[in-house]
C-alpha cells in the first residue's frame, strides 16, 4: 500500500471517529429537545452536568439553585406526602416512585420553572397549600427533560413534590423563569 492510500483512510476513519463523539455527546441528543413553549436549554445543562446534588426524600435545600437536584423517590403506595398532591390517586402507577424536598427561602416573588428529567406529577406548595401551575410544556422525546411547570411563588419556603416517577431517582431543576 503506498502513502497515498493510507492519507484518504486515516482521515476518513478520524472523521468518523469524530462523529461518534460528537453523536455521544450529552448536548448533540438536543435535536429531539425542540418545541417547548419555553426555553429549557439551562435545564438541559443542570441534567446533563455531573454535579447534581443528591437529595433524599424530605430534605431542605438552600436556594437558589443553580444546578438539578436528584432526588431520591420512595415507592408510592408507602411514602406520605406533607401536602394531599393535585394528582389523582388512580393515576399513580403502583409500581411508580414519589418524594419531596423544601426549598429554605425563595427570596422574591415570581414565576418559577419546575422540570422534571422523567415522567412523574410535580405539586409546589407554599404555606401547607398546593400552588396552582400557571404554565405547562413537555416532550416525550427528548431524553434530558421530559416536562417543566411553571408556578407563581411569593418570598419563603417552597415544597416540591414529585408523584409517580417510574424510577427510584428522578432529577428535578426549580429556577426563576426568563
Amino acid at each position: 500500500m503506498t502513502r497515498h492510500n493510507v492519507r484518504p483512510r486515516l482521515v476518513a476513519l478520524t472523521a468518523s471517529g469524530c462523529l461518534l463523539l460528537l453523536a455521544s455527546a450529552p448536548g448533540f441528543a438536543q435535536e429531539a429537545c425542540t418545541g417547548f413553549k419555553w426555553p429549557v436549554d439551562t435545564e438541559i445543562g443542570w441534567m446533563g452536568a455531573a454535579d447534581s446534588e443528591a437529595v433524599a426524600t424530605g430534605a431542605t435545600i438552600p436556594a437558589p439553585l443553580a444546578k438539578a437536584v436528584t432526588l431520591t423517590l420512595k415507592p408510592s403506595k408507602s411514602e406520605t406526602l406533607p401536602v394531599v398532591s393535585g394528582v389523582k390517586k388512580q393515576a399513580v402507577g403502583g409500581e411508580s416512585f414519589s418524594g419531596w424536598f423544601t426549598i429554605d427561602k425563595i427570596e422574591k416573588s415570581g414565576t418559577y420553572q419546575v422540570s422534571l428529567s422523567q415522567n412523574g406529577w410535580i405539586d409546589v406548595a407554599q404555606d401547607g397549600k398546593l400552588v396552582d401551575s400557571t404554565a405547562f410544556t413537555g416532550n416525550h422525546e427528548c431524553k434530558s427533560i421530559r416536562k417543566s411547570v411553571r408556578y407563581e411563588l411569593a418570598p419563603g419556603s417552597a415544597l416540591i413534590q414529585v408523584v409517580g416517577a417510574p424510577a427510584e431517582t428522578i432529577k428535578v431543576t426549580v429556577r426563576e423563569a426568563n
